[in-house]
């Protein structure tokens, strides 16, 4: 088994999965990087919401891609002065970006920041980077829901270096980073309000034909200051995809502990939303597989033997929903619709407003 992933899947220490060289239908999938072989070949994948934009095939370059997403973005949203922003301290940071808390007009902000080191001699490679950035900014500007980090605008005023993207800052930072902590108690009424706020959130993205591809705790964003109703925003769609009709462009792309089985098969380009649907499930508040190596969990996860660990916590009827968001056949997961119904009737329950 491990000697057939090897030419296709390039793993990091921290499970994501990252692009191959040696592999034509191998994608880069760490934060805000587009699929190099999907840009050429399937340009339909990265149509903009924009109605007179839907109706042309994007093509060219990527610095053709790039001015195509700034024109569309600058256009709409709104335009941050860097020498505006302080930065108080870093958040976080990935291959491509780091996450830094700050303050713009006396409010607090997270701002994403591409890395100085991606912004090297090799042309097309910033090229890419700049589109991936326009493109990302272009998609967050257009979602406005309660359950989704509130997009503020772009910093682009300064040296190309410098470019960045502001968001709301969400206090208590991940699901990840809470669970973390011995001081928070997520109980059973806490997790259901979480959850239930995550699909709202999921049922939006999809509505609008968005799949996020790279579900995990560290991208469930948390505000906990009423002790007695947490709030949980989705963030990062650096790996989001816009879906044409019924099926969207895959690839090998997002974290491996939380990505579907069809992601990883190599069968097949297209998948569908439900993708997101079994990284839903896989949230079961504890880190899943984490003493299997990746070549274990890939083999695990592609032959449907593999599977989170089910909590105590949990009755049967959170159990089977669970259960059918990790389902093998993606047309066995129900969709956000279904799940945040679901969800509302168990809180319903609990009397949970």
């Amino acid at each position: 088994m491990k000697g057939q992933l090897t030419p296709v899947h390039c793993v990091d220490k921290s499970n994501r999965v990252a692009h191959n060289p040696t592999s034509q239908n191998s994608a880069k999938t760490e934060k805000g990087n587009v699929h190099d072989e999907e840009l050429r070949q399937d340009p339909s994948s990265i149509i903009t919401f924009d109605e007179k934009a839907n109706n042309k095939v994007i093509g060219g370059t990527s610095s053709d891609l790039a001015a195509f997403y700034s024109h569309l973005a600058t256009r709409e949203l709104q335009t941050i002065k860097y020498s505006d922003l302080e930065f108080m301290k870093e958040l976080g940071s990935g291959t491509y970006g780091t996450v830094y808390y700050g303050k713009w007009k006396g409010s607090d902000v997270a701002i994403k920041k591409i890395k100085p080191s991606c912004f090297t001699e090799d042309t097309v490679k910033q090229e890419r980077l700049h589109a991936d950035f326009w493109k990302e900014a272009d998609i967050l500007g257009q979602l406005h829901h309660p359950n989704i980090v509130a997009f503020y605008g772009v910093v682009s005023d300064g040296p190309v270096t410098d470019l960045a993207t502001m968001t709301e800052y969400m206090v208590n930072g991940s699901l990840k980073q809470v669970l973390r902590k011995k001081d928070w108690t997520i109980d059973r009424r806490k997790r259901l309000i979480i959850a239930m706020d995550a699909a709202f959130g999921l049922q939006y993205l999809h509505e609008k034909n968005i799949v996020h591809f790279d579900l995990k705790s560290h991208n469930f964003l948390l505000n906990m200051r009423d002790p007695q109703r947490p709030v949980c925003k989705i963030g990062d769609l650096g790996l989001s995809k816009i879906k044409q009709r019924t099926l969207v462009s895959g690839g090998v792309r997002g974290t491996v502990p939380w990505m579907a089985p069809e992601l990883l098969s190599g069968k097949n380009n297209l998948v569908t939303e439900k993708v997101d649907v079994y990284s839903f499930g896989i949230l079961t508040g504890e880190e899943p597989y984490g003493d299997l190596r990746s070549e274990e969990i890939i083999a695990g996860i592609m032959k449907g033997s593999l599977r989170p660990e089910i909590p105590s916590w949990c009755d049967p009827s959170w159990r089977s929903l669970m259960q059918r968001c990790w389902s093998f056949d993606p047309k066995s997961r129900p969709p956000f619709l279904e799940i945040a119904k679901e969800l509302r009737a168990m809180s319903a329950s609990m009397n949970i407003k």
